[in-house]
């Protein structure tokens, strides 16, 4: 039998010195690991976020049609006391899908005081790098509308994954300047 003395500490076999120095660069030797791969793991993810970003946007150009045929068109206009106060023109403009996925454009708009620009809303898939033409319709108060500049205008897009997004684009509508103008003096009438 063997008394066990309460009032000492109880003795501990410390390692031999050489166990504990080799326990201790594999610890460090396992952070290093962890770190690496951690480092490594995190780099991935990020491009692979940064990639999937990238693949998901939408950009699209809005270009207003040039040429002689680009001016042949509706034109309208309301008349009151002999004069023109409201003229309407129906113009050609392009639309260039700009970005990485194929996109559905069904309806433009660009509204201010006095002029209003919009696309009839209809389906229009445009695959990366492509373009199609549409007709854009432009209403403007005589006495106030112009001159036309370069707009914001507002796009309602649709990607092929059903995500229905809203983008700005820029057109240049300082083409259109001569012939609304014109059809505000009564010209084109």
């Amino acid at each position: 039998m063997s008394l066990i003395d309460l009032d000492r500490p109880a003795t501990v076999r410390s390692k031999p010195p050489r166990r504990r120095a080799g326990t201790v660069a594999a610890g460090v030797a396992l952070l290093a690991v962890g770190a690496l791969l951690g480092s490594a793991a995190t780099s991935v993810w990020v491009r692979s976020k940064a990639d999937r970003a990238r693949e998901s946007e939408v950009s699209v150009v809005v270009l207003a049609d040039t040429g002689p045929e680009a001016n042949d068109a509706g034109v309208g206009g309301v008349v009151t006391g002999g004069r023109v106060v409201n003229a309407s023109l129906t113009r050609g403009i392009t639309l260039v899908n700009a970005g990485p996925l194929p996109v559905n454009v069904h309806r433009m708009s660009f509204v201010r005081d006095g002029l209003s620009v919009r696309s009839d809303e209809k389906q229009r898939w445009i695959g990366p790098g492509r373009s199609v033409h549409a007709d854009a319709d432009i209403r403007v108060r005589c006495a106030g509308g112009l001159p036309i500049g370069r707009l914001s205008v507002e796009l309602a897009v649709r990607t092929n994954d059903e995500q229905e997004r809203t983008t700005v684009a820029v057109l240049d509508g300082t083409r259109w300047n001569d012939q609304v103008k014109a059809a505000c003096d009564g010209a084109l009438l």
